[in-house]
């Protein structure tokens, strides 16, 4: 009942109309349609590396807005855990640079526009996302522990038709960077999946 609720609803704007939706919850919270887009949309604009992003809508039924829905999930408890431990700061400048970045590629475009994003949900939306961003690197540079040549000789034993013969002296430095790397990815996606779990994070889009 609470899913057939959520699932539609047509916000009118005056540049057209925008399909909102309930695809996801947080503690109860409702996160729509529109606010998996507008995160999306702030996403590329601030950390698409192209010369000339992309801005689009996602079509509601595609792999891509399922995986950008659950990227937005993800992203609001990071940064609901970032807030509730205080553990960090955004200052007014970082705001302002991701502020000024977004207004130089987006107040113009007409994706943008047919939102109608208010300077409050933009502020927010900033925030969030910073937060979590900030707070992953924290949680991802305190998981590193250091690899031992050890470690990285059993994986070089069990490893070596794809290493072809070359010596482990020569590769060791960089089997010791793939674990550490892999070892911070795997605690990351415990802490991940330890959060979904806290705030009681559901993708409806994935129970369709």
């Amino acid at each position: 009942m609470l899913f057939s609720l959520l699932l539609f609803g047509v916000l009118n704007f005056s540049h057209g109309e925008v399909v909102s939706t309930g695809v996801g919850l947080v503690k109860g919270q409702v996160v729509t349609s529109r606010q998996v887009q507008i995160q999306n949309l702030l996403e590329t604009a601030l950390y698409e590396k192209a010369n000339k992003p992309q801005f689009k809508l996602l079509g509601l039924d595609s792999k891509a807005f399922n995986k950008a829905t659950q990227e937005v999930l993800l992203e609001s408890v990071v940064a609901l855990e970032a807030h509730n431990f205080n553990v960090i700061q955004i200052s007014p400048e970082e705001l302002n640079q991701a502020n000024a970045r977004v207004n130089r590629l987006l107040k113009n475009n007409p994706v943008w526009k047919s939102l109608q994003v208010s300077s409050h949900e933009l502020e927010q939306g900033l925030h969030q996302k910073i937060q979590a961003k900030k707070f992953i690197d924290f949680r991802a540079t305190s998981s590193v522990l250091p690899v031992t040549d050890a470690e990285a000789l059993r994986y070089y034993n069990e490893n070596k038709i794809k290493f072809e013969n070359l010596p482990f002296e020569n590769l060791k430095e960089n089997i010791k960077s793939y674990l550490s790397r892999t070892q911070v990815e795997r605690r990351l996606k415990d802490w991940y999946d330890v959060l979904l779990s806290k705030y009681q994070v559901k993708n409806l889009i994935a129970e369709m």
